[in-house]
């Protein structure tokens, strides 16, 4: 019975261990675990200790590292304790079967499933409790953590296996995710969902896919006189229409709606030409993203797509490049015709 005065101190070290097993991997998946979306809002929003967890995020290796360490010095432990423990009741064969059947079951359920579970439903609470306490653990391990870390790449470098590449925040196809959780959540709506989905395939879209092709193009010849030029836009329904000479292979302008207030004021001599402005031409294989920051940057709302022989294949306008965007525009006294 003399040896039995060793369980009240032993139980008390024991339950320590099973805390700081519980600890570590609590830690391991609440922090690796924990979105990049989400600890940006946190830092965003100054949630204390949010910076403690981005300061363990930037150095994923030696956070693994210390948990891998710290936990298995722990487990060892416990199982050494237990060992003992269970030898000196039962003798050495059955304490051995004894506290192997015990370690591993009370490892698993209090110091592997347990956390684990309750780090996933609590992420960010667990998160923002462990983060210092892990800090700190960096610095007390930090001599085993070089050590065990050096003699990891080393092993990786003789397997080919180089220093991973920095991952983006969030990618394309995690963001698409998210909109389609946002929908089957209720967050967005239909018609926000195609939104967000066109603006992923606006920076692939051609021009070619967009355009008013030639043979739907509405164009006035640069001798048309203010009465035609009138009519064509009555009729036609578009805001601006193109100038050309002898052909739409040659088109020396634009002409916009709201010059008409120039023929309606001048009742003298006109001439078309004074009321063109220059055309923008680009090639067919463009993107509609670059062509929207050109409109932006040039300030203009129509552009004409020519092939490298600048032969007219169509046109494009700022309304066609929004649509890809937020679907089909419609004025209420287009009378159904598409405007350029």
């Amino acid at each position: 019975m003399a040896h039995l005065t060793i369980f009240p101190g032993a139980l008390l070290v024991l339950f320590i261990l099973l805390v700081l097993s519980f600890f570590f991997s609590a830690s391991e998946t609440s922090i690796i675990g924990l979105s990049k979306i989400r600890l940006r809002h946190m830092l965003q929003k100054g949630i204390k200790r949010a910076q403690s967890i981005q300061r363990l995020v930037a150095k994923l290796d030696k956070l693994i590292a210390a948990i891998l360490i710290g936990n298995n010095i722990v487990n060892i432990a416990i199982s050494s304790i237990v060992t003992g423990i269970f030898v000196q009741i039962y003798g050495y064969r059955w304490g051995i079967l004894a506290s192997t059947f015990i370690t591993t079951m009370v490892l698993l359920i209090f110091c592997e499933v347990t956390p684990k579970i309750l780090a996933s439903k609590r992420t960010e609470r667990v998160a923002l409790f462990v983060a210092p306490l892990m800090e700190l653990l960096l610095v007390i391990l930090k001599p085993l953590i070089i050590l065990f870390i050096g003699i990891s790449n080393f092993i990786l470098k003789l397997f080919g296996v180089g220093p991973a590449k920095r991952m983006p925040l969030v990618t394309e196809e995690e963001l698409k995710t998210m909109i389609e959780l946002g929908k089957e959540e209720g967050v967005l709506s239909e018609d926000e969902r195609k939104m967000l989905h066109r603006i992923f395939e606006f920076g692939d879209t051609r021009l070619s896919d967009v355009m008013v092709t030639r043979d739907k193009v509405v164009g006035v010849s640069i001798n048309t006189s203010s009465e035609g030029l009138l009519n064509t836009f009555v009729e036609e329904g578009y805001a601006r229409l193109p100038v050309y000479k002898d052909s739409l292979d040659n088109i020396v302008g634009i002409v916009y709606a709201k010059d008409l207030l120039y023929i309606l004021r001048e009742k003298g001599l006109f001439l078309l030409q004074d009321l063109v402005h220059p055309p923008y031409y680009v090639q067919p294989g463009m993107c509609v993203n670059d062509l929207l920051k050109k409109f932006q940057e040039e300030k203009i709302q129509i552009a004409i797509i020519t092939d490298k022989e600048h032969k007219t294949l169509g046109l494009v306008t700022l309304e066609d490049l929004l649509e890809q965007i937020v679907g089909e525009i419609e004025e209420k006294h287009s009378h159904g015709r598409r405007k350029h």
